[in-house]
């Protein structure tokens, strides 16, 4: 047996061992893609050993085969990929974009290492025009009338970007659902907690932690302060009165003493990351200590449901509606569940309220003579320095609706938005004038969208008169405003599903430190460094901003 095996082996050339290492790749790696350690480790590993016996008979030396067969396997997979990838044969072949884009991720990767992927597909669709290659399986389009076809009703499921985040038999957080009736199934205990009448009933918690905040900020009158860091303070004590009915006090302290902002931080970079090579979670679930961000938070998470638990419904806060209480769902959801969906509120509230709060006075701060309009417009609304908590009537001022419109389209909270694919097995899409085929990626990119002067006037500008019709400036037959390009929440059955409460909190907490505190540059302070000091890690990453508050005399 060992003798004919051995026969075999001397009979067949190099070239026929190249041929099947070759196969072997187009077969396996193209069309399987595999990425669970077993398979890998079998085709990676295992295939290579089992042609090592062919290959030695062809080699200087038996000791030799064995490196020559590993790296001849390996390269030869990797030149496959990338010629397949670069050649006219590949489904998006006729989209153009950078070499390396077309190759692999890595770039994207690091671009989101370093936030600045926001800035890098900006950069791409100057160069490239309003579609753009920007991965080997993946799209960015910078235009308004694909947004509806690809995240409205009837749209695209969310892409592989949100694949392998959970791990195996851990319940999935309703944003990275990809199969559309699981998550409308999902959201309606989150719908339940954002109606119109849910949502007035969180004016109290509004009022209460935006006077604490006035408070706290009014003891440190005078001083230079990171405002940043005290949006966050404020946007985190309420999220967490309103996920778990009590919040993590940092406004009182001035810190974060769970740590859970951190962790929230670290996470969220790393998971970035690692969303543009999806099979790597598997693999940095195998190293000790890479999740430990992660586990740090969970286990804060944890501790706050079990506090809720304790407690009961003192109010109807949003754990109330995802545990279901009022019974309307036909089967409970379980903690484990309610665990996962009350962590992801904190991270998709606090870090984006506050984001839009530091980016609106920022502006404000640069732009002093909006500053005082609006002041004055907050002043007429609330004469007497009255406690501006008549949430309804913010409603009806168009200037600091204007400013924080205006922030937003800016600085978009989810600044790139969020990937959506078109399903294997399909026929694939055309979204507006573009056909995506079946398996590949396709990002609206809400930043370059909502800085594309096809659509705004002076995208780059902070003007908030682009959103009042009757101002000079909305009104001169030049200015381009396309509402349908201005999608800060995202767009479709999968957006925002806090916004109404969003914009509550954005507007209570701009009347009340506009009415309250005046605003001064720090000495050193340099107009526009800390815009670009922004990042873009899925959620936006900020830098300090140094300010003077001074209350109001």
């Amino acid at each position: 047996m060992f003798e004919s095996y051995d026969a075999l082996a001397k009979n067949l050339r190099l070239s026929d061992s190249l041929v099947i290492v070759l196969t072997t790749s187009l077969v396996i790696f193209k069309r399987y893609e595999p990425d669970a350690p077993l398979p890998v480790s079998i085709l990676l590993l295992l295939v290579p050993t089992i042609l090592v016996p062919f290959v030695a008979p062809n080699a200087p030396s038996t000791l030799l085969a064995v490196p020559i067969t590993f790296v001849g396997y390996w390269s030869s997979i990797l030149a496959y990929v990338a010629a397949y990838r670069l050649s006219p044969f590949h489904p998006l072949a006729n989209y153009p974009g950078p070499t390396l884009s077309k190759l692999s991720k890595l770039t994207l990767a690091w671009k989101m290492y370093c936030g600045r992927q926001h800035l890098y597909y900006q950069e791409l669709h100057a160069r490239y025009g309003d579609i753009v290659r920007v991965g080997p399986n993946e799209l960015s389009i910078n235009r308004a009338d694909v947004i509806a076809p690809v995240l409205g009703n009837g749209g695209l499921p969310k892409g592989v970007w949100w694949y392998n985040r959970t791990p195996a038999g851990s319940p999935l957080p309703l944003i990275t659902h990809r199969d559309t009736a699981q998550h409308r199934a999902r959201r309606r205990l989150w719908d339940r907690a954002f109606s119109t009448a849910s949502v007035k009933g969180y004016d109290e918690l509004v009022i209460k932690r935006t006077r604490e905040l006035c408070e706290a900020l009014e003891k440190r009158s005078g001083q230079v302060l990171d405002f940043s860091r005290w949006m966050g303070f404020f946007s985190y004590d309420f999220m967490g009165d309103f996920v778990f009915g009590a919040g993590f006090n940092m406004t009182e302290t001035g810190s974060d003493e769970t740590g859970i902002w951190e962790c929230l931080d670290a996470m969220n970079i790393q998971t970035s990351v690692l969303a543009h090579i999806p099979w790597s979670f598997t693999y940095q679930r195998l190293v000790p200590g890479i999740g430990g961000p992660r586990e740090k938070f969970l286990k804060i998470a944890r501790e706050f449901v079990g506090k809720r638990i304790q407690r009961g419904s003192v109010t109807k806060d949003l754990f109330y509606h995802l545990t279901d209480e009022e019974g309307l769902e036909p089967t409970k959801p379980t903690m484990p569940t309610v665990a996962s969906d009350g962590s992801l509120a904190i991270i998709a509230g606090a870090d984006t309220t506050s984001t839009t709060l530091s980016v609106l006075f920022y502006f404000l701060l640069i732009h002093p003579e909006q500053f005082q309009r609006l002041r004055a417009e907050i002043d007429q609304f609330f004469p007497d320095k009255a406690d501006p908590t008549d949430f309804t009537k913010m409603v009806g001022m168009p200037f600091l609706n204007a400013c924080i419109n205006e922030s937003l389209r800016l600085v978009p909270p989810v600044i790139s938005g969020s990937p959506r694919c078109t399903p294997d097995g399909s026929q694939g899409s055309t979204v507006g004038p573009y056909y995506i085929p079946p398996g590949q990626q396709v990002i609206t990119h809400f930043f370059s969208i909502h800085h594309n002067p096809a659509y705004f006037t002076d995208p780059d500008a902070f003007v908030p008169d682009r959103w009042l019709p009757a101002s000079a400036f909305a009104s001169a037959p030049a200015v381009k405003h396309d509402v349908t390009a201005f999608n800060p929440f995202s767009f479709g059955p999968m957006a925002c599903v806090g916004k109404n409460l969003a914009m509550v909190e954005l507007r209570a907490v701009t009347c009340a430190l506009a009415q309250k505190f005046d605003m001064g540059r720090p000495e050193g302070f340099t107009v526009g460094e800390w815009e670009r000091g922004l990042g873009d890690a899925f959620v936006v990453t900020r830098p300090p901003l140094m300010l003077k508050l001074q209350t109001r005399m």
